[in-house]
Order: C-alpha cells, then sequence, then structure tokens
C-alpha cells in the first residue's frame, strides 16, 4: 500500500467491535475510542478515557460526524525498532445513538453495522 515515491510503508485501519444501544453493548463501551485516541497520540498514556456515542441530532449531523456512523481519527507515522517508517490511517466503526430516542441514527449508509465494518471504501459528504 506504498504510494509512488514513498520510502514509507502505508496501512489502513479500521477499528471494530461492539457498537450499538446500552442495551447491546452495556452501560460502558469496548473501548474502541481508547484504542484509536491512544494510537494517534505520540505519548501512548497521553489519550483521553471519555469518549461518547449518544449524541443530539445537531451534533451527528454536524461537520465532525457529518451524519456518518465511523469518525476518521487521521493519519500517524510509528517507527518500527528497525527504524522503518509506518504510515497509518485510522477510522473507527460505531453506531451513534440519538439521544431523544436512544436508537441508532438513521443516517448515512444504514447497513448492518458488520456490513458496514467490511466495506473496503468509505466516502462522506463533506
Amino acid at each position: 500500500m506504498a504510494r509512488k515515491g514513498d520510502s514509507s510503508r502505508w496501512f489502513n485501519v479500521a477499528v471494530v467491535g461492539l457498537s450499538g444501544t446500552e442495551k447491546e453493548k452495556g452501560a460502558i463501551g469496548i473501548g474502541k475510542s481508547c484504542l484509536c485516541n491512544r494510537f494517534m497520540r505520540s505519548l501512548a498514556d497521553d489519550y483521553s478515557v471519555d469518549h461518547i456515542s449518544v449524541l443530539s441530532q445537531t451534533d451527528f449531523s454536524g461537520r465532525v460526524v457529518n451524519n456518518d456512523h465511523f469518525l476518521y481519527w487521521g493519519e500517524v507515522t510509528k517507527c518500527s525498532e528497525d527504524g522503518i517508517e509506518m504510515q497509518f490511517q485510522v477510522i473507527e466503526q460505531t453506531e451513534f445513538i440519538d439521544d431523544a430516542s436512544f436508537q441508532p441514527f438513521k443516517g448515512g449508509k444504514m447497513e448492518p453495522y458488520s456490513k458496514r465494518c467490511a466495506a473496503t471504501k468509505l466516502t462522506s459528504a463533506e
């Protein structure tokens, strides 16, 4: 997955795990956002443990979430023990919950979570 003229290696990472309502996953998530947050930071222990999946309609349709059930965490460069640079693009597949109905938002591609997670191409309106 290397890009032309780039000596580093590129990897696309999709973090997948149990998502949904409190009934399905319990009161606390399994830690997908914490894993992504920790991986993206230069210091592994410098990360936020508070991540929410219950949003208002305004937040769900805003610029960050953009009516999608995935989050693009961005790109990060990591160096192996052998000194090889590796580039990662990280997304988190999730299921955002409406704070009014406590049901998943109906937005973006509304295929089942497992089918969305298996997609090889992701697009967002913005």
